[in-house]
């Protein structure tokens, strides 16, 4: 078996990405296929290559497009959203036109330019739907697109027989053919407008990973070519600054290497000789020369976009279960047309069961259900943003009202990625050159312990990599560093480790700092819980949400937040398959992290959030993203999605509702009441508008 990707344009709906999976698992040797219409792909499990073709083949077929690569993707999509907008205004244009004839002009001109515009505006404007229709009939497919079809033609048709006298009526129902193509135009505008918004996931992985490496060849030559060539055994070379292309062992030199998408910690990690190394990690400074022990497209990295481009990848069962209540809602309202033309058939005659017959499928087009979603989440999407909140897949609104379980990562989430001091033992004096000397680092230790220093130090200093600084001025050797730097510098580190030792419980950083070989004292640092971060679980406790941190740092440091927070479930050193898999078993949860080790996360997630000073993989992946570092935020983005959900119900309990009552009525089932195709759409025109006013109300909250 082998696995085959491809991406996928032109799909308008769910139904689209519905139609290629039905269609390619009937091909033979295809074991297993899924298509997502969110991230414009799909993968495909087949027994043999030749299988590759059948499967393209098949999908153009149906009418969609093969796109050759991202790039080629993100230009689709920009050039079928201005596509689609230049073919909603023209299609409102030409509406207002039609109606304007058809209500205030009953002259034979009048007639004329009515059929004449509404054939341009429904052919021209509307052709995407006939052309998916078409194929998927083609294709014995049924979705929105055919009922659409179906009841834009009926009205359509039936004008055009009034027009050439075939049928002895005076009204003619050009207008409500046009009305159905400018009301789902719009839906799909919206729809599109938000999908924009909603990054491919695996395409802001490929921004991680440096576009060329340079290979040392065996005449020591230095050769630059594609990291995606990098082989196994491969002498790499990596500057400070620059990215590992490939996960391998060190050959010689050392540097601090900057992890943080592995691991999740924040700190930088001392690499040396012989150590391994993965690719993604960043070196801060000094240089390594590395061995690859793979190939830079079987990195560790590359294992995370694929962690990331499956997760995106995977139906949540209500998808699934709309997209089956959506197939058989289009062959339930075609049967039910037909049945109602061959009642009045037998009933009556043609002209009363064709009017009939076209009044159920004009009032029974889904325009108000295409809207009841897509208005809401626009609206609570533009009322999210005024309180510094970005949705960038409004979707994911509607879900987290449903959600119980709240996965948190710690470091940049729980807590400060700036470290305060907790305790120390140093004069004022001692402390304040401390801070000084700290100054010629860029280490996260350092910022934290000179943030508020502005000193220009008159001797000279050494960073040694990986332990500490030495500093030097008149006749004074300063250290600063760790007590395994100290002790090699024959500094005396006892009575300062009898000042840590009163505070074991904190599980804190200690800093030793000494002065020509006696050691002056040394400052206890950590990271501190975010404002708000009690608050929040609290909050999240009272309406029965269960918290539970999922982090790759140490047990002790992530055991302490927990107790801080009274949360009582916890895991500690995590790889990311490790988080992905946890958060795959759960059925509905929410996902809060800001790391790249947390992107496969918070894509599989029911729903995401992250911070804007996130990593900026965790910020294209995240559902939500929080501008503000105010976690009060996540518990408002709880109320506005239980409003907004309460608010999409009501438009589709509307738009169902209003179906079922009218249905009857346009069917000539309702005594004393006869619905004309004419009535049937302007109330097809009333029920969008209704869903369209309900929806406004979320811009309130």
């Amino acid at each position: 078996m082998q696995e085959f990707r491809v991406k996928i344009g032109k799909m308008t709906c769910v139904n689209c990405s519905n139609a290629i999976e039905r269609a390619c698992k009937k091909i033979e040797g295809v074991e297993e296929a899924s298509v997502s219409y969110v991230n414009s792909s799909g993968i495909f499990l087949i027994q043999k290559d030749e299988k590759r073709k059948e499967i393209l083949a098949k999908i153009k077929n149906l009418g969609f497009e093969i796109l050759e690569d991202e790039q080629s993707l993100e230009e689709y999509k920009i050039k079928k959203h201005i596509e689609l907008r230049k073919n909603l205004l023209l299609s409102i244009v030409l509406s207002v036109v039609v109606m304007y004839f058809e209500m205030f002009d009953q002259s034979f001109f009048s007639q004329n330019m009515q059929m004449f515009l509404s054939f341009f505006g429904i052919f021209y404007c509307g052709r995407d739907f006939f052309s998916h229709a078409f194929l998927g009939l083609k294709n014995k497919n049924l979705d929105m697109n055919t009922l659409i079809v179906l009841g834009v033609m009926s009205a359509f048709v039936y004008s055009c027989l009034i027009y050439f006298r075939i049928f002895d009526e005076k009204h003619l129902y050009f207008s409500g053919a046009m009305m159905i193509i400018s009301f789902v135009l719009l839906g799909k505008y919206l729809e599109n407008k938000i999908k924009l918004k909603a990054e491919s996931y695996q395409k802001n992985l490929e921004k991680i990973d440096t576009k060329k490496a340079r290979i040392l060849l065996e005449n020591d030559e230095v050769k630059e070519i594609s990291s995606a060539f990098v082989k196994a055994g491969d002498v790499i070379l990596v500057k400070e600054g620059e990215s590992i292309v490939a996960d391998g062992a060190i050959l010689s030199g050392s540097a601090e290497v900057d992890m943080s998408f592995l691991n999740g910690e924040f700190f930088p990690v001392l690499k040396k000789e012989n150590d391994e190394v993965q690719a993604g990690g960043i070196v801060l400074n000094g240089m390594l020369k590395i061995k690859a022990n793979k190939k830079a497209m079987d990195s560790t990295l590359e294992q995370i976009k694929n962690l990331v481009f499956y997760a995106g990848n995977i139906k949540t069962p209500l998808a699934t279960l709309a997209d089956k209540i959506s197939k058989y809602f289009v062959a339930s309202i075609i049967i039910l047309a037909l049945c109602v033309f061959l009642f009045w058939l037998f009933r009556a005659n043609l002209n009363t069961a064709f009017l009939r017959a076209c009044a159920v499928l004009l009032i029974s087009c889904p325009c108000a259900l295409g809207l009841a979603t897509p208005i809401a989440l626009v609206v609570a999407s533009s009322n999210a943003a005024k309180n510094f909140i970005l949705l960038k897949n409004p979707a994911a609104l509607e879900k987290l009202s449903q959600i119980k379980l709240a996965y948190f990562d710690k470091t940049g989430t729980l807590t400060k990625e700036e470290l305060e001091i907790i305790k120390h033992n140093l004069n004022q004096d001692d402390f304040q050159k401390l801070c000084e000397i700290e100054t010629l680092s860029s280490h996260s230790i350092a910022k934290s312990l000179s943030k508020n220093t502005h000193v220009e130090l008159k001797g000279e200093g050494e960073i040694v990599v990986g332990a500490g600084i030495i500093y030097k001025e008149n006749d004074d050797t300063y250290f600063i560093g760790s007590r395994y730097f100290l002790d090699s510098k024959g500094v005396d580190t006892k009575e300062c480790d009898h000042f840590f030792n009163q505070f074991k419980n904190l599980s804190s950083i200690k800093v030793y700092f000494a002065k020509n070989s006696h050691c002056l004292g040394g400052v206890l640092l950590d990271s501190s819980l975010k404002e708000g971060a009690r608050e929040l679980i609290v909050g999240l406790k009272k309406q029965g949400i269960k918290s539970v941190i999922l982090s790759g740092d140490n047990q002790e440091s992530v055991e302490k937040i927990a107790k801080e927070l009274d949360i009582d479930d916890f895991y500690a050193q995590l790889k990311p398959e490790e988080k992905l898999q946890i958060i795959k078993n759960s059925k509905e949860a929410l996902f809060i992290g800001d790391g790249l080790n947390d992107a496969a996360g918070l894509s599989l997630a029911s729903v995401s959030m992250s911070f804007s000073k996130a990593n900026e993989l965790a910020k294209k992946t995240g559902d939500f993203i929080l501008i503000k570092e105010n976690l009060a935020n996540i518990l408002y983005c709880f109320s506005l999605s239980k409003k907004t959900r309460k608010i999409i119900k009501l438009n589709l309990f509307w738009a169902f509702i209003y179906n079922t009552l009218c249905i009857p009525i346009a069917a000539g089932f309702v005594p004393f009441i006869a619905l004309s195709p004419h009535f049937a759409a302007l109330a097809m025109c009333f029920s969008s508008i209704t869903v369209v006013l309900n929806s406004l109300r979320l811009k309130n909250i």
